[in-house]
């Protein structure tokens, strides 16, 4: 019962902030292509309903261009490997010597990183604005995929509902807005409402279709960085 309520508060929260933004913040994967987000009042009147358009200005994605992103991010995995790497053994030979020779070699590292994101972009034949634009619909339905299915919103549902079956008819009474709350949120989260009011049907159904490939790139990214 004590993890059912605790999910219940985290999924509650979730129902507060989706009136306050409607897509989740952008992840390690998507860190080389910083986004600034509207206001939050623009956020909202811009979003249109579930299963319209997407908002004015936003992305169209096409299969041939998320084929060349799935490409862009497994070659910037390889980059930030070696990266990571190179600035272990940079900081391995410096040991106690010259702090400025230290900080010279990781300043190279850095920009070879931002060469290697171009190079990979490059290669991949996408434009800047594509990378951002692609980066930003993939962080929003990968991110808030791997949200519903690390907290594993729909077994605690189940818990709840069959927690609050054993109540006292008082007691589901009083019980009863919480779980409506939380189903609402739970149907939410499996359908991607948000973020198909955002970014429109036709983005998300794009994604999802490479959504195994994206999610493993989401799952080795947080990996790489967590090494750092």
């Amino acid at each position: 019962m004590r993890q059912s309520l605790w999910v219940l508060c985290v999924v509650l929260g979730f129902s507060a902030c989706k009136r306050e933004k409607a897509e989740p913040a952008a992840t390690p994967a998507e860190a080389a292509q910083p986004l600034t987000a509207p206001p939050k009042g623009e956020q909202a009147a811009a979003a249109p309903e579930p299963g319209e358009a997407p908002s004015p200005g936003a992305y169209t994605l096409t299969e041939e261009k998320l084929e060349a992103y799935v490409g862009y991010q497994r070659k910037l995995l390889e980059a930030y490997e070696t990266l990571l790497k190179d600035l272990a053994r940079v900081k391995l030979d410096a040991g106690s010597g010259d702090p400025m020779a230290e900080a010279n070699a990781t300043m190279r590292l850095i920009e070879g990183k931002a060469k290697a994101e171009e190079a990979a972009r490059k290669q991949a034949r996408l434009s800047e604005e594509d990378v951002n634009g692609i980066a930003e619909v993939v962080t929003a339905v990968i991110g808030q995929r791997q949200i519903s299915q690390a907290l594993q919103l729909d077994e605690e549902l189940k818990k709840l509902e069959e927690m609050q079956a054993k109540l006292t008819p008082a007691q589901r009474e009083e019980l009863a807005p919480q779980v409506a709350a939380m189903r609402e949120r739970v149907e939410e989260l499996q359908k991607l409402t948000e973020v198909r009011a955002t970014y429109g049907d036709a983005n998300v159904d794009m994604v999802l279709t490479r959504e195994a490939e994206l999610a493993k790139n989401y799952q080795d990214m947080l990996s790489t960085f967590g090494r750092r």
